[in-house]
């Protein structure tokens, strides 16, 4: 063989090995998602339990304490939501404190995050506005003013009012938090959806 001729064979060879070697991981990943599904990998590393797919939130018909529309849902800010009862009890006071320190732990992005509580109706809206707004003064009290069948209650499907509700600043309901909640998993994965996202 011409030495030339097979310096040139061997100088493809080279190439087409390394080409190889770059496309064989993605051919190997479309493989295994495509054809060995049982192989997919299932963890997440979200602390919160996953709405899938995300729900977009209806329009709610809430009000502020002077009976205009309460503009909160959707936000232009992710929304930590708790749809709460007309008495704010000890437990719904440590979960609120939980979400104020949250918020205050996100520093430079806690102008990013609103906390808002629903009210089941002006009257209780009033009480909790009495009772909290000197220690929640961020903390966006509004009442439930919709009809039966189209409430917060009925879209979020709770009877829990411990329940935490996390919306992205379009209205999409992506996490919620049930039972105990701790503060560094709430917090982790607030900081990893805003730092994904420039929305907000």
């Amino acid at each position: 063989m011409n030495p030339q001729a097979a310096v040139l064979t061997r100088s493809r060879l080279t190439l087409i090995l390394l080409g190889s070697l770059f496309f064989a991981p993605f051919i190997g990943a479309w493989v295994i998602y495509n054809f060995f599904p049982n192989l997919r990998p299932t963890g997440t590393t979200n602390y919160g339990e996953l709405i899938v797919p995300a729900k977009p939130i209806p329009a709610l018909e809430l009000k502020a304490a002077d009976g205009a529309p309460a503009n909160v849902l959707p936000s232009e800010k992710w929304t930590l939501l708790q749809i709460g009862t007309a008495d704010c009890d000890a437990a719904c006071n440590e979960r609120l404190v939980l979400t104020r320190q949250v918020r205050l732990a996100l520093g430079k992005n806690l102008s990013r995050l609103q906390r808002v509580y629903i009210a089941p109706d002006a009257a209780a809206q009033a009480a909790l506005v009495a009772s909290l707004g000197d220690s929640h003064k961020n903390l966006h009290i509004v009442a439930d003013a919709g009809a039966a069948g189209s409430r917060a209650r009925d879209v979020f499907g709770t009877d829990d009012p411990l329940n935490l509700y996390l919306i992205d600043p379009n209205g999409n309901w992506l996490l919620v938090y049930k039972g105990t909640v701790e503060a560094k998993g709430l917090l982790g994965d607030l900081k990893k959806l805003m730092k994904l996202s420039n929305i907000g």
